[in-house]
């Protein structure tokens, strides 16, 4: 199964996106948009900023989980990724995301 990003709906009607890589595992999710358009340019600004090093931030919790971000061009923050606690889980999902996102087919299921 190919990474994908997935359009839905939440119950105040508002459109948000999860990546999840070939095994279908999630790895970054987005904040609520108000319309699909602005959705769907965030998708489209993530395929853009998953292959610029600039645009990607590694964090850490106070907990000691590392997670990371995808930035757009002005600095804001478009995704977050689920938390990590083994460094090798955490650059494995990067990778799937710096070599997959770009590609990625967005299935919408707010339909």
């Amino acid at each position: 199964m190919p990474a994908t990003f997935e359009l839905k709906t939440n119950d105040e009607n508002q459109y948000f996106f999860h990546f999840l890589n070939g095994k279908g595992e999630l790895i970054l999710m987005s904040a609520d948009y108000g319309n699909k358009d602005e959705a769907l340019q965030a998708i489209k600004e993530v395929k853009t900023g998953s292959l610029m090093s600039h645009q990607i931030a590694a964090g850490k919790v106070p907990e000691g989980d590392t997670f990371f971000v995808i930035k757009d061009t002005k600095g804001d923050i478009i995704v977050k990724s689920v938390l990590y606690s083994s460094a090798m889980v955490f650059d494995n999902a990067l990778h799937a995301v710096k070599d997959n996102a770009c590609v990625a087919e967005v299935v919408d299921l707010t339909a």
